[in-house]
């Protein structure tokens, strides 16, 4: 606080004046209510004056501190409030300059597409792979079973073959009857058809062979069908292939 700044002189005659005035309201009520002597009275005067004269220096010093700068954040405020349309013009003059990086993100949509066609291809691939794996495998099982079976056996056995290669249990299986066949053919038949599909266990093509051959298999187990499915024991009319 600048004592010498003639507004804050006046400020404190002006407040010396009240507190004056108060301190004399005190000195009386002290001598009239209290009983005081002048000497008492007057010290209290003092007291009261001082106190008071200090108390009201020390709120101008406050004030003078904590008001100036609110008033510059509040002008500064209403300085970037009036500068805020200015930048936003400034942007609207330059709209060529942002549209440029856009150009790479159009470029992408060339690319997605290609990728589509990949993948599209590939499914396309893939089902083409395994209808030709599986007709190999229809056209070697009626091959196979001609001489040994009636043309509705071999058309059942297609089905079941079919259904095998993807995954389907089999359900409603009308056993297929065969001539001149023993169970290691019926094995060997059933080991070339998992070799071809390789899809899952033997364990799996063992329980196959059970289901569809009931009447040859009746009395043989899955788990001794699986152990035999490469034996070559005897007189073998359907042989292991590691190619169909």
């Amino acid at each position: 606080m600048n004592y010498k700044d003639p507004e804050n002189i006046l400020l404190i005659i002006c407040g010396s004046t009240g507190i004056a005035a108060l301190a004399l309201i005190f000195r009386y009520l002290f001598i009239v209510k209290w009983g005081f002597d002048d000497f008492g009275a007057n010290l209290v005067f003092v007291i009261i004056f001082i106190v008071g004269l200090v108390f009201f220096i020390s709120y101008l010093e406050i004030i003078q501190k904590v008001i100036p700068p609110l008033f510059k954040r509040r002008k500064q405020t209403i300085e970037n409030q009036d500068i805020l349309p200015e930048s936003d013009k400034v942007k609207d003059i330059e709209p060529t300059v942002e549209s440029e990086p856009e150009e790479p993100i159009e470029n992408e949509a060339p690319l997605i597409n290609e990728l589509d066609v990949i993948r599209e291809k590939h499914e396309q691939d893939e089902i083409t792979r395994k209808r030709e794996v599986l007709e190999v495998a229809i056209q070697y099982t009626r091959t196979t079973f001609a001489p040994f079976a009636d043309d509705q056996n071999i058309n059942h056995l297609c089905e079941y073959v079919i259904q095998y290669s993807t995954g389907t249990e089999l359900k409603n299986v009308e056993p297929i009857r065969v001539k001149d066949l023993q169970n290691i053919d019926l094995y060997h038949f059933g080991w070339n058809i998992w070799n071809h599909f390789r899809i899952n266990k033997q364990d799996d093509i063992a329980l196959f062979l059970k289901i569809v051959f009931a009447k040859n298999l009746k009395d043989v187990d899955t788990d001794t069908i699986r152990k035999k499915l490469t034996f070559s024991e005897g007189k073998r009319k359907i042989r292991l292939q590691e190619k169909l």
